[in-house]
């Protein structure tokens, strides 16, 4: 999804301020601000937005396409480490950071701005207050529980997810064999069924399987995006080398790992599903153990102060799903998706498209917009086409099957039926198909009633390539006079 996708997508369906959207999409607030006003000006409605492709979404909103463009920004860890050093000045250091790139450098000004925050910044402490049903953060556990194979005695290490929420405390903890991102996935699935609602702000750490770049400019996973989409929420993961944006999900892990797995350290497990049984239910007990400093206890306080705050669970969970690369559709008007042909409308010829696939379907877009959808087949090699997607030469030529020939006849009459039913019969079927061809021109040009008297004629005398003959000749009139 686009950023002004994004954007547009949370100013009309959260209650999302213009400074936290800005923050979740990574663009300024005065851009969010400005969307706003626009979608309710024109009383833009996402129901209606949303089918529209890209080109034609942006055209809602923006006059002329615009480029958002970046000052580089220096390292001020690196500057003021660089300062410690004897004789070494702002200055020098502003030369050397400007001359490999001076349109794209900071001014002098700037530079000494930006540095004198920083400056600011360092070894400060803020205090965070967590606002009820918005924040909920997961990371995986350092330290890995596991089980034995019962068949071989090998021990099978798993990951140890664990997610806090922000405000009561409230944790879960599931055990995963990998941190691939449909495992990621699927924990989370579970997760928000345990809770029983969803938080507005998921903070994951800067794992593959939430965060594909790095910094900033942060990209999102695609599916883990989509994921938070299907559930209303927004993925704001903690900044790099800022060990302290997650202090509060480190800390749920620390907790974790000593009420857990050090509980079970001694216990012998079989198999996945009862490491994960004993897992939950000592999660259970941490919490519904009291607080020490605090009343209540982490359901307690969930119950109380967050629970009403959080966002409902959607009718249908989510269905994993991977996105493939940008796809070129071929000539034959299909895309190769995991060994499998799929067909696409063949005026998309060329265009490229991005398919997503579950267990069970596979969806083809173009420009954001749906063009085909598939059940899932895992045929290799095999075709799923839909004949709308077909021109209509393909199509016509496609209809030419036994079962097709058989069925027509049938609204003609008996001999006609038994005609075409003697063409089919040969060893190869599709032997008999232009014979069928003709009969069905000569239904067209004659007649149902006529032909089908000259086919009981042809029949009669065991000649059945003599029905235009018999049509040409007006002989079979005789006959049935």
């Amino acid at each position: 999804m686009t950023k002004i996708r994004r954007v547009v997508h949370l100013l009309l369906t959260t209650q999302l301020t213009n400074r936290e959207i800005a923050a979740s999409v990574d663009i300024s607030k005065t851009t969010v601000t400005r969307y706003r006003h626009i979608a309710q000006e024109k009383g833009y409605e996402w129901a209606e937005l949303e089918l529209l492709a890209d080109g034609a979404f942006e055209a809602k909103f923006n006059k002329m396409p615009r480029t958002l463009t970046r000052r580089r920004m220096p390292d001020f860890a690196f500057v003021h480490a660089e300062m410690q050093r004897p004789s070494v000045t702002l200055q020098l250091l502003w030369d050397e950071y400007r001359a490999p790139d001076p349109i794209n450098a900071l001014s002098y000004s700037q530079y000494t701005e930006h540095y004198r925050r920083f400056v600011k910044s360092i070894d400060r402490v803020m205090r965070q207050r967590h606002v009820p049903g918005e924040k909920l953060f997961v990371d995986f556990s350092g330290r890995k529980p596991g089980y034995t194979n019962p068949n071989t005695g090998e021990w099978i290490p798993m990951e140890l997810f664990v997610g806090v929420l922000g405000a009561s405390n409230r944790t879960y903890a599931a055990c995963v064999p990998r941190q691939t991102i449909s495992f990621w996935i699927a924990v989370h699935v579970e997760m928000f069924k345990f809770l029983g609602g969803v938080p507005r702000i998921l903070v994951p750490d800067n794992l593959k399987a939430a965060v594909i770049r790095l910094g900033a400019d942060f990209i999102t996973n695609a599916t883990y995006a989509e994921m938070a989409e299907h559930y209303g929420t927004v993925i704001v993961p903690t900044r790099t080398y800022k060990p302290r944006d997650k202090a509060k999900v480190e800390g749920g892990v620390l907790i974790v790992q000593r009420w857990i797995l050090a509980r079970i350290r001694n216990r012998s497990f079989f198999s996945a599903s009862e490491l994960n049984a004993a897992v939950l239910e000592l999660v259970r007990e941490l919490n519904e153990r009291p607080f020490k400093r605090l009343e209540g206890s982490r359901m307690s306080r969930y119950e109380e102060v967050e629970r009403a705050a959080m966002l409902p669970l959607p009718a249908q969970h989510y269905e994993f799903g991977e996105w493939t690369a940008s796809l070129r559709v071929d000539n034959s008007y299909h895309v190769l998706v995991k060994g499998h042909w799929y067909s696409v409308p063949n005026h998309l010829v060329g265009q490229q498209v991005l398919v997503r696939f579950t267990a069970s379907t596979v969806e083809v877009f173009h420009n954001h917009v749906r063009v085909a959808s598939h059940m899932r087949c895992n045929e290799p090699g095999g075709l799923s086409t839909v004949p709308q997607h077909q021109p209509d030469a393909h199509r016509a030529y496609g209809d030419r099957t036994p079962e097709n020939f058989r069925s027509w006849p049938t609204k003609v009459g008996p001999s006609t039926t038994a005609i075409v039913e003697a063409q089919l019969a040969r060893s190869v079927p599709a032997l008999g198909f232009p014979a069928c061809d003709s009969l069905r021109k000569l239904v067209q040009q004659h007649g149902a009633t006529e032909v089908d008297a000259a086919s009981t004629r042809a029949v009669e005398i065991h000649s059945l390539k003599s029905v235009r003959s018999l049509l040409n000749t007006q002989r079979h009139r005789g006959r049935r006079e």
